[in-house]
């Protein structure tokens, strides 16, 4: 269903020296389809580059608001939109410049910002921006606009975290050796990833039931197979799992509500994503099937936390 919503919004594209080329005019000019843009090259040494950045402002009805649901499924479908078509622009700019013998572009996070709230941050893969981004960023949205990650403020949310990044990249790296030992064919590790993640996924959720039980806490042996009667079983497990990763998709609350913050204190141990900015720029460095379960809260003071926005809590090392 097209958006019902069109808010103010200026492009931002920052390249670096590979991706820039003389005639950034023509990029601008293409990305016109979309909003006014400005495409600019980095600064030398800058951290920041290979950037979309999408700045939504000026409009009452969008900056501030608190997301209901009919607010909430314009806002979702207006992105929708406007991502899908920013990255098909970027897809034409790689074919002309394929044409003229020109690198092609390499976007590696697509950025947005509404007023003057924090930056919410989605990895992109092969210079798209991924399908369910929109319903990522519109819940994003709306536990900032809740306060759903404290009282302190936050500067950005990351997805996923580049700590999250750096450790599925590591794992696909050590499964490709293994199956390279075992002989297994690139279509077989690939079953294999998305079984274990699913299954580490499911494992910690079976793992917090048996201790929200008191399971393995020195029960006698009726209370333990009466917990594990009352307990649910895998299947069920991996149904709730699924549905809560669909809602996120959509831009719903997976865990069905969202505590102000009050109940939801920010940690008070943090873990810092160091060099966020500069992580994930190349593609190499992202594993084929990404996960964005989890996130990076950067707060202003410039400490982080790590979020699972499936189970809708911070994660602590």
């Amino acid at each position: 269903m097209p958006a019902s919503i069109h808010p103010p919004l200026h492009l931002n594209v920052v390249l670096d020296e590979r991706s820039y080329c003389a005639d950034g005019g023509r990029m601008a000019r293409r990305f016109a389809a979309v909003a006014p843009a400005e495409v600019v090259r980095a600064d030398k040494g800058s951290q920041r580059a290979n950037v979309l950045r999408f700045d939504v402002g000026g409009d009452a009805a969008i900056s501030g608001i608190d997301l209901g649901p009919l607010w909430k499924d314009a806002v979702a479908s207006w992105l929708d939109e406007t991502f899908a078509e920013a990255s098909a622009l970027v897809a034409r700019e790689n074919d002309a410049r394929r044409r003229n013998g020109e690198p092609p572009v390499r976007l590696a996070w697509a950025e947005v910002r509404f007023g003057t709230e924090p930056v919410i941050a989605v990895r992109m893969r092969d210079s798209a921006i991924p399908a369910e981004a929109a319903g990522f960023v519109t819940r994003a949205r709306a536990l900032l606009l809740a306060g759903a990650f404290g009282p302190d403020p936050v500067a950005a949310v990351r997805m996923p975290a580049c700590a999250s990044i750096a450790a599925q990249r590591a794992d696909a790296d050590r499964k490709g050796v293994a199956a390279g030992d075992a002989g297994g064919s690139l279509e077989d590790l690939r079953a294999v990833a998305r079984e274990e993640r699913a299954a580490s996924s499911a494992r910690d959720i079976v793992r917090a039931v048996e201790e929200a039980a008191g399971i393995g806490s020195g029960q006698d042996a009726w209370a333990v197979g009466e917990a594990a009667r009352n307990a649910p079983t895998r299947s069920e497990v991996d149904a709730a799992l699924a549905e809560a990763e669909d809602a996120l998709r959509q831009g719903d609350d997976p865990t069905g509500a969202t505590p102000p913050f009050e109940e939801r204190p920010r940690p008070s141990s943090v873990a810092a994503d160091r060099d966020a900015e500069a992580c994930a720029r190349a593609d190499e460095d992202v594993p084929e099937n990404l996960d964005y379960r989890v996130w990076n809260v950067a707060y202003a003071d410039g400490t982080s936390v790590r979020y699972d926005s499936v189970l809708g809590e911070a994660l602590l090392d």
